[in-house]
């Protein structure tokens, strides 16, 4: 999981943001463009702090999921075997 991790993070230091000189080709008329950067870049950010969680996640309680994501399998495993016996 710490691959993951590794991977989100690089992808929310990525993560595009309309700041000075490269508003230009979005902003176009400023008047009409602005708003649409404004936009943009909180969708970015709101991108990058999920991000944030979920490298967090991967990083600290991967152990965890793989543990919640096992116990979900089996319990899904005997709830098809018992409706199956149910409605044949």
């Amino acid at each position: 999981m710490s691959g993951a991790a590794v991977g989100v993070d690089e992808l929310k230091n990525s993560t595009p943001r309309f700041e000075g000189w490269n508003l230009v080709p979005l902003a176009g008329i400023p008047i009409i463009g602005l708003p649409y950067a404004g936009r943009f870049n909180t969708i970015s950010d709101t991108w990058a702090d999920s991000a944030g969680i979920l490298k967090n996640l991967l990083a600290h309680s991967g152990e965890k999921l793989v543990r919640s994501a096992d116990n979900y399998t089996l319990v899904n495993q005997v709830n098809e075997k018992t409706i199956g016996k149910i409605l044949p």
